[in-house]
Formats: C-alpha cells, sequence, structure tokens
C-alpha cells in the first residue's frame, strides 16, 4: 500500500457531519426552581412544600433539586382566575 491510499482511507475527524433539518424548530421548555416560584408567588419555601404535597402545583425532582414547569404553573395561574370569577 502506497502512501496515498492509507491517506484516503484514513477517516477524517476534521469534517464535521451536516444535520438535515427537519423543517421542525426546538421547543424550549422553561422550567422554574423555588427561587423562582417563591419570588413569583411571593411565598416561602414551606408554603411551596405544603403545595406539592397537596398537589396544587405539579413538579419534578431532579438530583435533589425540584423543578416547576413553566407552562404548567402558568396554566394552574389561568385556571384559577377563571375559577375565581
Amino acid at each position: 500500500m502506497n502512501e496515498r491510499n492509507k491517506k484516503e482511507n484514513r477517516p477524517s475527524f476534521r469534517k464535521k457531519p451536516e444535520q438535515k433539518s427537519t423543517g421542525r424548530q426546538a421547543v424550549e421548555k422553561k422550567f422554574y426552581d423555588n427561587a423562582d416560584m417563591m419570588q413569583l408567588f411571593n411565598v416561602t419555601s414551606r408554603t411551596l412544600q405544603r403545595w406539592r404535597a397537596e398537589g396544587i402545583v405539579p413538579y419534578k425532582k431532579l438530583g435533589g433539586k425540584i423543578y416547576y414547569l413553566a407552562h404548567k404553573v402558568d396554566d394552574l395561574m389561568e385556571d384559577d382566575e377563571q375559577s375565581s370569577d
């Protein structure tokens, strides 16, 4: 095998693979943590703990930290506004 064949058969790591666009745009998910929720609702961490225990606000716990999905919190606020009318 000569030098030219060796170079041609070697994989090139310099080229980046092309990504094909599927026409979809990535959906950005925004999360609130406890600090955000405390500021947003002007409540204490204990109140948030009680809301979670009572199932008032949906949440996820990842790696010991609690997150609230922003659109679910917003939906919850809208539902509460409609029921108080």
